[in-house]
């Protein structure tokens, strides 16, 4: 876990916000774990949610000070670079509307350089 992250292909930069809540977690999705931790699971997904080839996946630490971000295969195994492939721009888009959804939730924050 890292306090900034780069999704594999992408050249933004994302932190936790300093004004995260707890419940801003639990309403955009995220399932605490048992070691205390909150997971985020989300398809990538065009026409199904079923059929998803790619979905990301984030963890949160459970003093929601660290933040782990990545883009899987729909086994959840292997990290994609959904950025080198222009056939996968709907993807991208709709990974856009979920980092900017979680930023006006106030649970990430952009990193400028």
């Amino acid at each position: 876990m890292a306090n900034t992250v780069v999704i594999n292909g992408d050249n933004r930069k994302f932190t936790l916000s300093p004004d995260i809540k707890l419940y801003a977690l639990i309403d955009a999705g995220f399932v605490k774990t048992p070691k205390g931790n909150y997971n985020y699971e989300h398809p990538l997904y065009n026409d199904s949610p079923y059929n998803a080839p790619t979905k990301l996946k984030m963890t949160v630490n459970k003093d929601l000070s660290h933040l782990t971000m990545v883009i899987t295969d729909r086994n959840g195994l292997q990290k994609v670079n959904i950025f080198k492939n222009k056939q996968l721009a709907p993807t991208v888009e709709l990974l856009d509307y979920i980092l900017k959804d979680l930023e006006e939730r106030n649970i990430l924050v952009p990193v400028k350089d």
